[in-house]
């Protein structure tokens, strides 16, 4: 089993989405039973809501009152009405909600079982609310004992797991969104594709730079993405973390001991590394040509570029410039 939780401001809001038919899938029951816990409006989950949202205003600190929970079976399990009610009780008991408002609604328009809670964090009595956050070590700990005794498959969780169990690897875990597509197109996920090809070049780089070069030639990029990096090909992006096990930014930055740094950055510093190597005296005039004209982009486009090279070498480099302005060999 697996279970989602977030807190709402809304108790309306998630009945509504409780009830309400999904537009491609009219054809089937979506709300299979309702049970209630602590509430006088047992039938109606709309009554319920405004009953909740009333105890919930008694307390104006609690800012998102509504608990959602949504606990899935695998495709595999068939669970009786009573084991997914029973289930549900232990997750709300393991977060002490027990004595707290909450309906249980089940869904029957998915290829698998589920069942959502969406419970009052304030007390319908001492009216103080429960505190934190997701909650998940509880609830995965709640989770997998109930499995391992009713027989269902087992799920190992990140925060907790039976004896036997390891945790899964985080590279395998699938947004959302993703899963939904891969079960109904069977398309292969994005980042699956991009760690099948590109794991090898993030466990062998050796600098942001050679980190670029790698990706560049498999039509990869990287490019920061709040505070971490996300690897595309232009149209669809994977988080760095879910392709590769150190390839987080943090790991990253560490390992080549560097800042980010993006392709067009290592490209310029290359360039500038190029410029404060080359003695002018053993080029050709094409040669000289050419590193002119490096210089003259450089020049142009970052700023500070004397202190990036020595004194010496950016004024020996501006002279040769000046020269070949002059001569109007550039043009060559």
């Amino acid at each position: 089993m697996i279970c989602a939780s977030r807190l709402v401001h809304s108790f309306r809001g998630v009945a509504s989405y409780l009830e309400t038919p999904k537009s491609n899938r009219e054809d089937r029951v979506r709300v299979a039973w309702i049970e209630a816990r602590n509430v006088v409006s047992d039938e109606s989950l709309s009554i319920a809501a405004r009953e909740m949202a009333l105890v919930a205003a008694s307390n104006s600190r609690v800012r998102r009152p509504c608990l959602h929970l949504s606990i899935s079976w695998a495709p595999e399990d068939d669970p009786s009405k009573d084991q997914m009610t029973e289930v549900s009780d232990r997750v709300l008991a393991s977060l002490k909600m027990s004595e707290h408002q909450a309906m249980l609604v089940a869904h029957g328009d998915e290829h698998y079982a589920h069942v959502h809670a969406f419970a009052n964090r304030v007390h319908p009595i001492t009216r103080i609310p429960r505190y934190g956050t997701f909650y998940y070590r509880q609830i995965e700990e709640t989770l997998r004992k109930a499995e391992r005794e009713m027989n269902f498959q087992e799920t190992p969780g990140h925060y907790y797991q039976l004896p036997g169990q390891s945790a899964p690897d985080r590279r395998d875990s699938l947004s959302k969104r993703t899963h939904k597509a891969t079960q109904s197109k069977g398309e292969i996920p994005f980042q699956v594709l991009v760690r099948d090809s590109a794991e090898g070049d993030f466990d062998a780089a050796q600098s942001w730079l050679d980190l670029h070069t790698r990706l560049e030639k498999r039509g990869l990029k990287l490019e920061p993405h709040g505070p971490g990096l996300v690897v595309t090909d232009g149209h669809e992006y994977a988080k760095c973390s879910s392709v590769a096990r150190d390839a987080s930014l943090r790991k990253l930055e560490a390992r080549f001991n560097a800042p980010w740094s993006s392709a067009e950055k290592c490209s310029l510093d290359q360039s500038i590394q190029r410029l404060g190597q080359v003695v002018s005296k053993d080029l050709t005039p094409s040669g000289k040509r050419a590193l002119v004209k490096e210089f003259i982009r450089l020049d142009a486009h970052i700023g500070g570029l004397k202190t990036k090279l020595t004194r010496a070498v950016y004024n020996s480099l501006r002279t040769l410039a000046n020269d070949e302005q002059q001569r109007g060999d550039l043009g060559r």
